[in-house]
């Protein structure tokens, strides 16, 4: 019960930063990055509820709807974000709507959560992860594009590629 009251939570806090935020980036200016992660660089799984915010973390995979959540390092990867005011970005993969063509299958998401999970037991590696942050979350800065929050979002078409070495 508390797992579907923290989902809807999100889903909500997701909407409202949709709805509320200032004029964000423009279709031209698609606010969409390609990160390389090392093991160091994220933190996923049950070590999320050990991380020392004031974020409840979904610290596992929803079998059915097949959300998860990464930190991210804000010092390990190259996005603005000034207004974070945590040391993590929170990456994210969306609720699965099946009538939805822009998507990856639970099961595909699952590939992706496991491929995460083992690179960052295994601690050597690297995953390269394509992310996005839709217009509101977004807009140009003085460095490019920065983040209006700390919420980013795994691209789809889904694009995770691991390495071993």
């Amino acid at each position: 019960m508390t797992h579907l009251l923290r989902r809807m939570l999100s889903v909500i806090m997701a909407i409202l930063l949709l709805s509320w935020a200032p004029a964000g980036v423009s279709a031209a200016e698609q606010a969409s990055w390609t990160v390389v992660l090392r093991p160091t660089d994220f933190v996923v799984g049950d070590a999320l509820g050990q991380l020392q915010t004031h974020r409840q973390w979904i610290t596992g995979f929803d079998e059915r709807s097949g959300v998860f959540e990464i930190a991210l390092r804000r010092k390990a990867i190259a996005i603005s974000a000034p207004h974070c005011r945590m040391d993590y970005l929170i990456l994210t993969i969306p609720v699965y709507y099946p009538e939805n063509p822009k998507q990856a299958s639970v099961r595909e998401r699952r590939v992706v959560y496991d491929a995460l999970v083992a690179l960052k037991a295994k601690g050597k590696g690297s995953a390269t992860v394509a992310v996005e942050a839709p217009g509101p979350l977004a807009r140009p800065g003085k460095r490019g594009i920065e983040l209006l929050a700390c919420n980013l979002y795994f691209a789809f078409p889904i694009s995770v590629q691991v390495s071993t070495q």
